[in-house]
């Protein structure tokens, strides 16, 4: 009978980490991390699992602090490190010395490489950003025209502004020829731009993985936005999803349609930006007027004829107490003086107040034809007209109803109509 050799566990888990150390000293293993921990230290305890097992991981704070990405719960991600075998407790635990994505790591880095590299040129530096137009009158769009990215820009724009002009470009927003003519639609916008043509230009797309957007993370691009002339609103995926392009644009927008909002003002809000400022201009006007008018009136009593009156008199007097003292020609001599210095004190006088009076007209005429610039009749004649319902001004669409009669006030008389559709 064979003798049986005993093991102690000692002997066994020892043996096993002499195993394990010896053909899992540099592997990668991939799985979705489904636990993680880190503790005061900076040491990070995590797990990482598959369909049929779960491995129990650590990497220290050293290691951590050099690897520079931050994994959560439901990552899939490559771990690269040794395993090892704690021979005390009987566990097995894979110490990493790095951790990236998976599938996405070469990816990520280049990203953050290029990414830091156009940061310290001054590509993402807000004062070298374009501001976007206020009221824009014509923008380009560069998008798939095949998608429903365009379809939701439009309907924005139909909605707040339609008054407003859209060349759209049809480019490939996705594969290796996309950045090429994402450059060309950019150049093309640019080049013939010379009178003003496009306002603003939006670069929209959907939404889709790191590698659906990665032409977006081109070199060669990023610096065709950063030289275009027009302000560039970069409308990339969704809003979690962060390109080069939307770090180097004059504006970044979470969606396309957001970009839509940004760049096409409701025409409501444009009507109420007119009435508060139009409501200004006449408050100002007003108080300019009759703040002059009370000017003129403190300058006549300052320089008004009553002192003229006063001096008269005041002579009158002295010639009544120095008639018995004096002869008549010393009188007359008296008389014709005092009458040459009334006679410049008037003519000074007379000339402050010319210039007062004259210098306050002018004035007074400024701004009275200021205030018929603004008159309604006055912009009537101009070829607008204005729309009353039973005597009210209508300012927007939601003021009427259908089969309300309205009044047109034009320059040369009033149309009274009816509300058929809405």
């Amino acid at each position: 009978m064979t003798k049986q050799f005993i093991f102690t566990v000692s002997e066994v888990n020892t043996h096993i980490n002499k195993l394990v150390e010896s053909n899992f000293s540099n592997i990668t293993v991939k799985g979705e991390i489904s636990q993680i921990t880190v503790n005061p230290n900076g040491h990070m305890y995590f797990n990482i699992k598959d369909e049929n097992a779960m491995l129990p991981c650590a990497m220290f704070y050293y290691a951590s602090k050099i690897n520079n990405f931050n994994p959560k719960v439901g990552d899939e991600v490559l771990v690269k490190g040794k395993a090892s075998f704690w021979v005390k407790g009987g566990s097995l635990k894979l110490i990493a010395n790095s951790i990236s994505l998976s599938g996405k790591g070469d990816l990520w880095a280049k990203f953050e490489s290029l990414k830091k590299d156009l940061h310290k040129k001054g590509l993402f530096d807000k004062d070298k950003k374009t501001p976007l137009p206020k009221y824009p009158k014509k923008i380009g769009i560069i998008t798939s025209i095949s998608g429903s990215v365009i379809k939701d820009i439009l309907n924005v724009i139909s909605r707040n502004s339609p008054y407003l002009d859209v060349v759209i470009r049809d480019c490939r927003m996705q594969g290796d020829e996309a950045v090429s003519e994402l450059i060309s639609a950019i150049e093309d916008f640019n080049l013939y731009n010379e009178n003003n043509y496009i306002d603003t230009i939006i670069i929209a797309r959907g939404g889709g993985s790191l590698e659906d957007l990665w032409c977006f993370n081109n070199e060669q691009l990023a610096y065709c936005i950063y030289k275009s002339k027009i302000p560039i609103i970069s409308a990339v995926g969704h809003e979690t999803d962060i390109t080069i392009s939307d770090y180097v644009a004059d504006k970044r927008a979470g969606t396309p349609s957001i970009a839509a909002e940004i760049i096409a003002p409701s025409v409501d809000q444009c009507l109420q930006n007119i009435d508060f400022f139009s409501d200004k201009i006449f408050n100002i006007i007003n108080n300019k007027i009759h703040a002059n008018i009370d000017y003129m009136k403190n300058v006549e009593k300052r320089h008004g004829l009553h002192k003229i009156k006063y001096i008269l008199n005041n002579h009158n007097d002295k010639l009544t107490r120095m008639k018995d003292s004096i002869s008549i020609e010393k009188i007359k001599n008296k008389i014709n003086q005092s009458m040459i210095s009334l006679k410049n004190i008037d003519d000074t006088l007379v000339q402050k107040i010319n210039y007062q009076i004259a210098n306050y007209q002018d004035k007074l005429i400024y701004f009275s034809n200021l205030a018929k610039s603004l008159n309604p009749d006055n912009i009537v004649k101009r070829g607008y007209s204005i729309i009353y319902k039973n005597g009210q001004l209508i300012k927007s669409i939601k003021q009427v109803d259908t089969n309300d009669k309205l009044d047109v006030k034009l320059k040369d008389g009033t149309i009274k109509t009816k509300v058929y559709k809405k």
